[in-house]
């Protein structure tokens, strides 16, 4: 990532610098993590301002993150228009991602917190009220969508017996709300970015912390900007949000061309685990000119190319998408063109609903080169992660791998009702639709109370596996916060025990 900078932009404020720390906390966590080139803050109300902070970089590509709780004025007008009066706007390639308060992330990490505090005070989660605090402003609607919509997903998980929004400035208001809950353990958790005088007094005043009835517990927890897991949130913001490529220009007609073009290896990078990638892969990834990697690539296995390689991120996501796959074949084949050596680092393995063979396809038909090697398939590392074997004796003699969605922009849901019959069914790439693909598996014959399972980034220290029958694993990845990629197993083998990769850590949710 070459001259890449990460920017949290934050409100702060002038008169407590505790809101500006904690967001200097958070950027001096992310430097010495070394995944950018610089990372750097950005204040409406502190320094460096939101119309300077391009100046001081020397980046020539940088990702903004908001660091808001939610989409408004100043997410939509007042940090673009900013970012527009700096010096160097015109020079920066520049992306902008969504509100961190909006990431589907932040819904667990707070279920979680919940459930510890309710641990901890020995409260019953059915017996206790969770408050959920946010700002909120009557002068632009979507600045409540984020906190009413935090507190619809924490209602469906369930995480306490009642589950109410309220706002510091808008309807209904704090006060109102408190005086209408009638359990006797209150937890308010303020879904606020800064730990300043918002989340320190206010919110305690209005609740009336200090003069709680006897008998009743209300407690008051830190701001939602003060959780740890906030900083995984800000790297997959950015990571999925890359900034535009430069500008392809087309070879001078004086430019000298190799006579024999370099190879192309079309690398199978494998399921998320950078010691997952065989030991053929890597040393290719070690030597090459130029790597075209794939959004999922870890900044860990991509620290192993050569400090002088061309890195090219050409990886493609939700609403995000660089490069069209004929430009990727073409990027390929221009650069083997001038006598490089290009590695095309692909997720899991390159021929397994990877668009390889397109690939290979378009170099050969150039007279480039093109060698394949295979990687590790998240469609048969995930389950073996999650301890699910795809066969078992007595239960499962065959299994199929499909693809969850079709790639097309209608969104469009693949047919995979002809595969209810066999025994394992894998589903790569299919969260976005997998209440649709269980109904038509059910609709099939397939029974309702299958075991299923989903496998939330396999093999990494992010995996997590959810557990659920067919006719609910949907509804139970949306209450567990589920976000790509995901590896789903349909299949009575889902329901095996957790025996883990390695001393891998993973999180395991089971759901009725």
């Amino acid at each position: 990532m070459s001259g890449r900078a990460l920017i949290l932009a934050a409100h702060g404020s002038r008169r407590d610098p505790a809101a500006n720390a904690l967001v200097r906390r958070l950027a001096e966590s992310l430097r010495r993590q070394r995944l950018f080139d610089a990372v750097a803050v950005a204040f409406h109300h502190g320094e460096p301002a939101f119309d300077a902070v391009l100046d001081e970089l020397a980046a020539d590509e940088a990702t903004v993150v908001p660091f808001f709780t939610s989409a408004g004025h100043y997410t939509e007008v007042v940090l673009p228009e900013a970012l527009a009066r700096n010096h160097r706007y015109a020079d920066v390639r520049l992306r902008q991602t969504p509100p961190v308060g909006t990431h589907p992330g932040v819904a667990p990490l707070v279920a979680r917190r919940v459930t510890e505090l309710l641990r901890e005070r020995g409260a019953e989660r059915n017996d206790a009220a969770l408050l959920l605090v946010g700002h909120g402003t009557p002068r632009h609607p979507r600045s409540r969508e984020a906190t009413a919509q935090l507190a619809d997903m924490l209602r469906r998980r369930r995480v306490a017996g009642q589950v109410v929004a309220a706002f510091l400035d808008d309807e209904p208001a704090v006060d109102t709300v408190m005086r209408q809950l009638r359990q006797q353990t209150v937890l308010v958790v303020p879904f606020l970015i800064g730990g300043s005088g918002h989340a320190l007094e206010d919110v305690p005043r209005l609740v009336g912390l200090h003069e709680a009835e006897a008998g009743r517990r209300v407690l008051v927890d830190m701001a939602v900007g003060s959780y740890p897991g906030l900083e995984e949130i800000v790297v997959d913001l950015a990571r999925k949000h890359t900034p535009p490529p430069p500008p392809r220009f087309r070879l001078r007609m004086t430019t000298i061309v190799p006579k024999e073009p370099g190879p192309v290896h079309l690398v199978g990078g494998g399921p998320g685990d950078p010691g997952l990638i065989t030991s053929r892969g890597l040393e290719l990834l070690r030597s090459a000119d130029v790597v075209v990697h794939d959004r999922l690539i870890g900044s860990e296995l991509l620290r192993e190319a050569r400090a002088d390689a061309e890195l090219i991120d050409a990886g493609k996501g939700p609403g995000h998408a660089p490069y069209s796959q004929a430009e990727i074949n073409a990027l390929l084949v221009s650069r083997a063109r001038l006598g490089r050596s290009v590695v095309r680092l692909k997720g899991g393995d390159p021929f397994v609903f990877g668009r390889g063979s397109e690939e290979a396809a378009a170099c050969r038909e150039a007279g480039v080169p093109v060698y394949v090697i295979p990687g590790v398939s998240s469609a048969l590392a995930g389950p073996a992660a999650a301890g699910i074997p795809l066969t078992a004796r007595g239960l499962a003699r065959s299994f199929a791998v499909v693809t969850g969605h079709t790639g097309q922009p209608d969104g469009e849901v693949p047919d995979v009702a002809g595969l209810a019959g066999v025994d394992t069914l894998v589903v790569l790439m299919g969260l976005g639709n997998l209440a649709a693909l269980a109904l038509q598996l059910v609709a099939a014959g397939r029974d309702a109370a299958t075991p299923a399972a989903c496998i939330q980034s396999a093999t990494t220290r992010e995996q997590r596996v959810t557990r659920a029958p067919l006719g609910t694993i949907a509804e139970a990845a949306e209450r567990d916060g589920l976000r790509s990629p995901v590896v789903i197993v349909v299949g009575a083998v889902a329901a095996l025990g957790d025996v883990g990769l390695g001393e891998l850590p993973a999180v395991v949710l089971a759901a009725s």
